[in-house]
């Protein structure tokens, strides 16, 4: 990766580090362990039609070399349906190989919620399908915070849907210690 190349995480509270900040972030902590820019763009709250409608003048003004996109926690909270989610990563994967930048889809972490756990699965199944037709790289976030037998392990979140400090640690060693920036950050 040339040097000052910026990737971009674009995400709900999850990628901006809620409660802690930024600083505490899975993000950052991959930035600091791989020596790479990352811009952190999770706002609490956000959906993915809200990262869809954001991602335009953030492309422009940060021009990066790759783009993590990760949620739909709030989606599913706020009763959207899956093909609505879907059409919205859609359009940000093509938006993100338009510009020029690679796009890499971060899984959205579970929920300790089962009702809303299972949008998320179905919403988990739609981004392997696309990352196989579009042959794009995939962050299986859910792995990380989650036992072998892909249940949810309940030390890693401060509450049904946010990690906590452990959480994050272990959300930023998958990527560390995987494939999904090899491409982008030189590696």
């Amino acid at each position: 990766m040339e040097p000052n190349a910026t990737i971009v995480a674009l995400g709900d509270s999850i990628t901006w580090g809620y409660p802690e900040g930024p600083p505490r972030s899975w993000v950052a902590q991959v930035a600091v362990a791989l020596g790479v820019i990352i811009a952190n763009h999770g706002v609490n709250g956000d959906t993915l039609a809200g990262m869809r409608a954001r991602l335009p003048v953030i492309l422009a003004e940060n021009k990066p070399v790759a783009v993590i996109v990760t949620g739909g926690a709030n989606d599913v909270a706020m009763g959207r349906r899956v093909p609505d989610m879907c059409a919205d990563l859609g359009a940000m994967v093509e938006a993100i190989a338009a510009s020029g930048a690679f796009p890499v889809i971060g899984m959205p972490v579970p929920i300790l919620i089962p009702q809303m756990e299972s949008s998320l699965i179905a919403y988990r199944q739609f981004i392997q399908s696309l990352a196989g037709t579009r042959h794009l790289r995939v962050i299986p976030f859910q792995r990380a915070l989650s036992d072998a037998s892909g249940r949810p392990r309940r030390e890693f979140f401060m509450d049904e849907c946010h990690p906590n400090a452990d959480g994050f640690a272990a959300m930023a060693r998958l990527v560390i210690g995987g494939e999904f920036l090899r491409e982008v950050a030189g590696g």
